[in-house]
């Protein structure tokens, strides 16, 4: 007689035919945010954030890399290639130390030389922060010397018109940072009163309260773990946090609409709002592990082989990901469920029997 192996089940039917509760073990799962934004907290009060030189002030050098081998006598890289670009981060860094400063972040750029009939050429844009304390006269003085020095360093000192290679390209105020903050923070502000007024009229008010507080869990632990791990805190940053509140929006706005769809079914008439949010987390729990999955591997492989400016970018919105995965699945609903009132939906149901009792008279 064949024996015959047990086919294993999907992923689908696992967690179909999972019984775990998740309203009821809403309580274990708020534990870890809180446990992360109590650290963020503690960092915050000591350390504080890791801020750009977009808010806090700085000043930027633009080195002509002389990839071309325009500039006889003086050291040629090319910064496309890896081992070149250390080496001309390996010198602006010794320059920088030298003068008790440190790179902030590296850009591969271009500039003019036209004293060498170069127009476009390849070249690499710094920014540090200044000196903390420092007048703007001291700050000149240190930008002149890094600039002397740096031509010392590529050997740009020794050719007539070698200073012209590397610009001093100016000085960055946290003026434009802090005017940066303040419109990102007014645009986050009145993007939450849009969303809860459109949750509001779609679904109901608890549910939008609901998705808000989601919101916030997503925004406070992103920003947390930039806390945690010192993720500069920069223009970039502030567009990966809108970037997350709309993957939040759009996860709890998922489960949402499965649970309104199951309320109107008339499957869950009778039942309390435990069985039907932990049915609808169910039913929508295939669809959630796929985008959060897909989602964050290709942002996280962005952020792993991307330069330092786009990995500020890319690894806050990873965070992002996961962090609005688990709200959406094991805070947003069971929020929903404690707040909703099911006589609401008791009423409902009793005035779509009469409805039908009116048509069958």
């Amino acid at each position: 007689m064949k024996k015959y192996k047990k086919s294993r089940l999907s992923f689908d039917e696992v967690i179909a035919s999972s019984k775990f509760n998740y309203y009821k073990n809403m309580k274990w799962f708020l534990i870890a945010p809180a446990v992360i934004i109590l650290v963020a907290i503690i960092l915050l009060c000591t350390v504080g954030f890791k801020s750009g030189i977009d808010f806090t002030g700085g000043s930027v050098m633009t080195v002509y890399t002389n990839s071309e081998n325009a500039i006889e006598g003086a050291e040629q890289y090319d910064a496309n290639n890896a081992e070149d670009y250390r080496q001309i981060q390996d010198k602006i860094d010794a320059v920088l130390e030298a003068n008790g400063l440190s790179a902030s972040s590296y850009q591969i750029s271009s500039m003019d030389v036209a004293e060498f009939d170069v127009y476009g050429g390849q070249a690499v844009v710094v920014k540090y922060q200044n000196a903390e304390g420092a007048t703007s006269q001291e700050i000149i003085q240190t930008n002149n010397a890094i600039h002397e020095q740096l031509l010392q360093a590529f050997g740009y000192d020794a050719v007539v018109d070698g200073e012209n290679a590397i610009e001093n390209t100016g000085t960055i105020t946290p003026t434009a940072g802090a005017e940066l903050i303040y419109t990102a923070i007014i645009a986050v502000v009145v993007a939450m009163v849009l969303v809860l007024v459109y949750l509001g009229f779609r679904f109901d008010f608890t549910t939008a309260f609901a998705c808000i507080l989601a919101l916030f869990h997503d925004i406070f632990i992103t920003t947390a773990f930039a806390l945690i791990f010192r993720i500069t805190i920069n223009p970039a940053f502030i567009i990966a946090i809108i970037a997350v509140m709309c993957f939040s929006i759009f996860n709890s706005v998922l489960l949402m609409d499965r649970i309104r769809d199951n309320q109107k079914s008339g499957v869950y008439d009778n039942q309390p709002n435990e069985v039907l949010v932990n049915d609808s987390v169910r039913q929508t729990m295939p669809r959630n592990v796929f985008i959060a999955v897909t989602a964050f591997v290709v942002v996280a492989l962005v952020a792993v082989i991307a330069v330092t400016d786009v990995r500020d970018f890319a690894l806050p919105i990873a965070i992002g990901v996961l962090a609005s995965f688990y709200s959406s699945v094991f805070i947003t609903p069971s929020l929903w469920a404690l707040a909703h009132n099911p006589k609401k939906r008791k009423k409902l149901k009793a005035q779509k029997d009469k409805e039908k009792d009116k048509v069958v008279v």
